[in-house]
């Protein structure tokens, strides 16, 4: 888990709460571990969406959110290549969509294959645009 500032753990929070309106709930049963809850683990992984084949425990994707203080070469080698590297299930990172290129990035300069995901805060703090590529 990173270390956030308040603030961006709040956000992050939300994000996982929205997300999950904008995910197929008819197919999938969704998972949620948002902060620092362990509600849900893929062996010692707890990514903060964990989505499985409705009424199964087949993991199919697996989402993990972060805020633009945690995308950093740190999280991308200690969380995001572990969880690459030890779950099998289509791995998305989803973060502001002005930090999709700096994720690009860190995926390429760690070597993993993830999807990313982009959202946007509006002026409110509600968090809008969620999007799935």
């Amino acid at each position: 888990m990173a270390y956030r500032q308040f603030n961006n753990q709040s956000l992050h929070d939300r994000v996982i709460s929205t997300a999950r309106s904008y995910l197929n709930q008819k197919d999938y049963d969704i998972y949620e571990n948002p902060g620092g809850n362990k509600n849900a683990g893929i062996g010692d992984n707890y990514p903060d969406i964990i989505m499985t084949t409705k009424g199964t425990t087949t993991v199919e994707f697996i989402i993990e959110v972060e805020t633009a203080d945690s995308i950093n070469l740190a999280e991308a080698t200690n969380q995001w290549k572990k969880y690459a590297n030890e779950i099998t299930a289509t791995f998305y990172i989803l973060v502001p969509s002005n930090y999709k290129n700096v994720a690009s990035n860190l995926c390429s300069q760690v070597g993993i294959s993830a999807r990313l995901g982009t959202f946007q805060q509006d002026s409110f703090g509600n968090i809008t645009n969620i999007n799935f590529d």
